[in-house]
């Protein structure tokens, strides 16, 4: 079982308890952009887990190596925002290993020259955009589910029909693509 929410506003952004978890996280000097996806996407977080019936508090929403919430370890999830929203892909560990999200706006350019060095051989046909959502959100779920030492190229992920591999790991899962509002969202899992 699995949730997941995008967000584009704010609910009682006043709460000093998101203050303190952004300069807990984040330090004192961040960008208001990037503090206000940071907290659509802890927010995001947190209608997940009561979706799944828990009701953590703001400081439970604190990350530990990106994907494990030590107040609630029995979940994996994965988080990814831009300037305007934020999204939050939770499930419960006994069924996925990992989970991986990323979000871009549909307007996003991303170069020729990217998708070329992001390519595998075997990647399905997609938009530039929709390739580099899809391996972010891999790559997030294949960091998430194995301690590397090295970073794992794009280019090493392979992109099939729903389907993803990562020969260098062993690692295989699946992933869904969505268009929503003014954005592409990537999903993709690793199950037990």
């Amino acid at each position: 079982m699995m949730k997941w929410k995008i967000l584009q506003t704010l609910t009682n952004p006043e709460d000093e308890s998101w203050d303190i978890l952004v300069t807990k996280t984040l330090g004192e000097k961040v960008h208001p952009d990037r503090k206000r996806g940071f907290l659509l996407s802890r927010q995001a977080l947190k209608q997940c887990l009561q979706e799944f019936g828990e009701d953590p508090k703001i400081h439970d929403l604190e990350l530990q190596n990106h994907s494990l919430l030590p107040a609630l370890p029995h979940f994996t999830l994965s988080l990814s925002h831009s300037k305007d929203c934020g999204v939050a892909l939770v499930a419960r560990r006994e069924i996925y290993r990992s989970v991986g999200v990323d979000i871009e706006e549909k307007t996003r350019v991303v170069k020729d020259m990217v998708r070329e060095r992001i390519l595998h051989p075997m990647d399905e046909k997609l938009k530039n955009i929709e390739l580099w959502c899809l391996k972010e959100a891999v790559f997030k779920a294949i960091m998430n589910a194995l301690p590397h030492e090295k970073t794992i190229e794009f280019s090493s992920i392979e992109i099939q029909n729903m389907k993803w591999f990562h020969s260098d790991s062993g690692l295989q899962g699946d992933w869904v693509l969505q268009e929503t509002h003014q954005f592409i969202l990537a999903l993709a899992f690793l199950k037990n």
